[in-house]
C-alpha cells in the first residue's frame, strides 16, 4: 500500500523546492491511454523530443545541463559517454512501440504512433538528440489489442531496443509486464490502470482511471449542477483489467459521496449489438451513465440508446471519447462528458499545448486529436528519463532502472499534472482532470472545458 498521498505531496513540494534553490534552471516540455485513433504510419524512426524536467539526479555529479544563448531547451552532457548496448550503438537509442496497428484499437494507436514520432522528430531535428547527441528512433510492433500478440511481439524487438516506449491497453500492458520484470526493461503504459503506478518497470502519465472517475462522479455531484448524490446513478464498463480496476475507483467514490450505482453492465471489446445494454440501463431508469469504454464500442452504445430513445448524461473515462466518432455523428454525443489530462487542443494559452501545436504542424500530418497528443505528452517522461541515463553516462538496461528509480519530478509543462517518479513508494502520481462536454462546433476535439478538479477523495484511494 502506498503512503498517505497528501503527505506525499507535501514531500515532493519540499523535493522540488530543494531542488530548485540548488540549481536554478528549468526545462520544458512534455501525456492512456487505452486506445488511438490516426492515420497510418510508417514503421518509424523517431527523431524529436524535449526534456523534462527531473528531479533526483545531481547536474554537478552526474552531468551538466546547457542551453543555447537563445534560451532552448537544456539537454544534460554526459560526463562519460555511455557504452554501446541493447537498442544503443553508440549513436542512435532505438525504443520499441507495442501499438495496435491493424485490430480493433487501430483508430488509437495509429495516432498515439504518430504524436510519438512527433516528439521524437522535434527532439532529434531541433535539440540533436537525447543528451543533444544521440539521436532516438521507433521501432514499431503491431499487438493487434491482443495480449498473446503483444507478447510476441516484445520478444520479437526486445533484443533490439533500450525500451518500449509505448504498450498500447491494459490487456497488453498486463501480459507484457512479467517480461519487463525478468528482463529488466522499462516501459511506458498505453494504459491508465491505477495498478501501474505501483511497478518500477512502468513510466506511467497523467492521471490514473481510477482518479478520473472519482474526480468526473466528484464534480458531477458537487460541482456541475446537473445532478446529485439523489440521481440514479449506473454504469457501463469493459470487463476487463481495465474495466474492473477503473470500476474501483468509481465505486469507492459513490461510496464516499453516498450515491448508489443501481445497474452495472459489461460489454466486451469488439462488441456491436449494446440492445440489450441500453435496454437494461433504461429499464433501471438511469439518469446518468458513467462510461468504463473504448471509442467504437461506446460509440455503438450511443448509436443503441438514441435509437431507443435513451437520453442520459453519459460520464466517459478518456478512453471511450474520440472526436472522430464525434464529428461524424454529433446527435449520439449530445448529453456526453469526458474527463481528460490534457486542455483543449486549440488552448494557446497552455505553453505545452502551443508547443505541440506547432510541432505537430511542422512534423505531423493533418489535425491532431487526443490520441495523437497522449503519444507526443508520454514520451516526456521517456526523454527525461534518458537524459538523466545520459548523464550518468549509462544506457544499459541496469542504468536505465537505476535513472527510474533517482528520476523525481517531471513536469509536463501543461499537458498533464506533473508527476514524481522514483520508487514506487516514493511517487506521487499524477490526480488532477480536466471535464469536457461534446460541442459540434468546437474543433478539432469537439469538446469545451467545463471544469477542472482534483478531488481531495483521492488522498485516501490508494492505486496498488
Amino acid at each position: 500500500m502506498r503512503p498517505n498521498l497528501t503527505l506525499r505531496r507535501l514531500m515532493a513540494v519540499l523535493a522540488i523546492i530543494v531542488f530548485v534553490a540548488a540549481a536554478c534552471g528549468s526545462s520544458d516540455d512534455t501525456a492512456s491511454d487505452d486506445d488511438d485513433s490516426g492515420t497510418d504510419t510508417d514503421t518509424t524512426r523517431t527523431d524529436d523530443a524535449g526534456p523534462a524536467d527531473s528531479a533526483g539526479g545531481d547536474d554537478d555529479a552526474d552531468g551538466a545541463a546547457t542551453a543555447d544563448d537563445e534560451g532552448e531547451e537544456a539537454t544534460v552532457a554526459p560526463m562519460v559517454d555511455p557504452e554501446p548496448t541493447i537498442g544503443f550503438d553508440g549513436e542512435t537509442i532505438s525504443l520499441g512501440y507495442l501499438t495496435d496497428q491493424s485490430g480493433g484499437l487501430k483508430i488509437l494507436g495509429l495516432p498515439l504512433a504518430v504524436g510519438s514520432q512527433v516528439y521524437w522528430d522535434w527532439v532529434n531535428a531541433e535539440l540533436g538528440g537525447v543528451g543533444g547527441q544521440y539521436q532516438v528512433e521507433l521501432v514499431l510492433g503491431d499487438t493487434k489489442d491482443d495480449s498473446a500478440v503483444a507478447v510476441q511481439e516484445y520478444q520479437r524487438l526486445k533484443g533490439d531496443v533500450a525500451l518500449f516506449a509505448e504498450i498500447l491497453s491494459t490487456p497488453p500492458t498486463q501480459a507484457v509486464l512479467q517480461f519487463l520484470k525478468a528482463d529488466g526493461v522499462i516501459g511506458v503504459p498505453g494504459s491508465l490502470a491505477g495498478l501501474w503506478a505501483g511497478e518500477l518497470n512502468l513510466l506511467p502519465a497523467g492521471a490514473a482511471y481510477d482518479y478520473e472517475m472519482i474526480n468526473i462522479a466528484d464534480w458531477f455531484v458537487n460541482q456541475s449542477g446537473l445532478g446529485s448524490i439523489d440521481t440514479v446513478a449506473c454504469v457501463v464498463y469493459v470487463d476487463d483489467l481495465y474495466g474492473q480496476s477503473t470500476l474501483k475507483g468509481l465505486e469507492y467514490a459513490a461510496d464516499e459521496l453516498g450515491f448508489t450505482l443501481v445497474e452495472a453492465q459489461t460489454i466486451a471489446r469488439l462488441d456491436t449489438d449494446f440492445s440489450a445494454t441500453v435496454a437494461a440501463l433504461e429499464g433501471a431508469g438511469c439518469e446518468v451513465v458513467y462510461a468504463i469504454t473504448v471509442p467504437t464500442e461506446q460509440n455503438g452504445l450511443l448509436a443503441e440508446a438514441l435509437s431507443q430513445g435513451f437520453e442520459p448524461i453519459w460520464l466517459g473515462a478518456l478512453p471511450a471519447y474520440l472526436n472522430l466518432f464525434a464529428a461524424s455523428a454529433p446527435d449520439r454525443y449530445i448529453n456526453f462528458y469526458v474527463t481528460l489530462d490534457s486542455p483543449s487542443l486549440d488552448d494557446r494559452s497552455v505553453s505545452g499545448m502551443a508547443d505541440f501545436l506547432d510541432r505537430f504542424a511542422t512534423y505531423g500530418d493533418g489535425e491532431p486529436n487526443t490520441f495523437h497528443l497522449s503519444g507526443y505528452l508520454q514520451q516526456i517522461a521517456i526523454h527525461a528519463l534518458l537524459d538523466l541515463a545520459v548523464s550518468k553516462g549509462d544506457l544499459s538496461r541496469a542504468g536505465l532502472l537505476a535513472a527510474a528509480a533517482d528520476l523525481g519530478l517531471v513536469e509536463f509543462d501543461g499537458l498533464a499534472d506533473d508527476y514524481v517518479y522514483g520508487e514506487p513508494e516514493n511517487r506521487v502520481p499524477a490526480s488532477g482532470s480536466r471535464i469536457f462536454k461534446f460541442n459540434r462546433t468546437a474543433r478539432p476535439n469537439f469538446v469545451v472545458e467545463v471544469g477542472q478538479i482534483n478531488s481531495d477523495l483521492n488522498a485516501g484511494y490508494s492505486l496498488f
